[in-house]
């Protein structure tokens, strides 16, 4: 019992201390975790990633506490962490960021450096949401893949050509291929449109053309991953 009380009471840290560095480190996760989910955009959103950012930087927090100022701690725990092997892949560039953001913040905090933590994690959030809300480096040019099937016992000629002149602003036929055993061909386009607010009513207009089905229409606007 004795040498139990003397291990907490005679480490660097204190319980209080100890307690107290993980709990801002799990506050600012947990804004680093909020402003994530906010200005995430694409197909790769996962509630696991949110849940990593935040176990990530209280952990780094409990790393940089056991290591303290000794360099030997430093490497034998370099040593064990050498034996993990990741195998998610990072499908965002700005998820890596986010966790390099999640460690810096969690050894910020787990060495004391409260100023630092705060206003580092106050200043780099302050950046993301005005990066979000400008829209910043986004391609205002929309341009879309176009993709339909054809019937080939159907007189398509001028068919729906009287459709791109207009609607479409530029139209560049990417590909044919056979369909159905050569009864039909399925045709795709990269085009622009005159006005990105017409694209419904083309595919509209577009799909009730005799001859024409399964018309589909992918648009570049946003990031969108696999």
């Amino acid at each position: 019992m004795e040498f139990i009380v003397n291990s907490f009471s005679g480490g660097q840290f204190s319980i209080t201390h100890i307690v107290f560095n993980l709990v801002v480190s799990f506050i600012l996760a947990l804004a680093i975790a909020f402003f994530y989910k906010k200005t995430h955009r694409g197909l790769s959103y996962s509630q696991s990633f949110v849940f990593t950012l935040i176990i990530l930087t209280v952990v780094t927090a409990v790393i940089m506490m056991v290591i303290g100022n000794s360099l030997a701690r430093a490497f034998a725990l370099l040593g064990a962490f050498s034996i993990i092997r990741f195998r998610t892949p990072v499908k965002d560039t700005k998820d890596t960021v986010y966790i390099f953001f999640a460690l810096a913040i969690g050894m910020a905090a787990g060495t004391d450096n409260y100023s630092i933590a705060v206003v580092s994690t106050v200043v780099v959030l302050l950046v993301v949401w005005f990066l979000y809300k400008s829209d910043f480096g986004s391609i205002r040019k929309h341009e879309y893949l176009l993709s339909f099937l054809i019937n080939q016992g159907t007189e398509r000629r001028d068919s729906f050509e009287h459709i791109f002149k207009q609607y479409i602003k530029n139209s560049l036929l990417l590909n044919i291929n056979a369909k159905r055993e050569g009864k039909a061909s399925e045709m795709t386009y990269h085009i622009t449109f005159y006005d990105d607010t017409q694209a419904q009513a083309f595919m509209r207009v577009l799909s009730e053309v005799h001859g024409v089905e399964d018309v589909h229409l992918i648009t570049s606007k946003e990031d969108v991953e696999y």
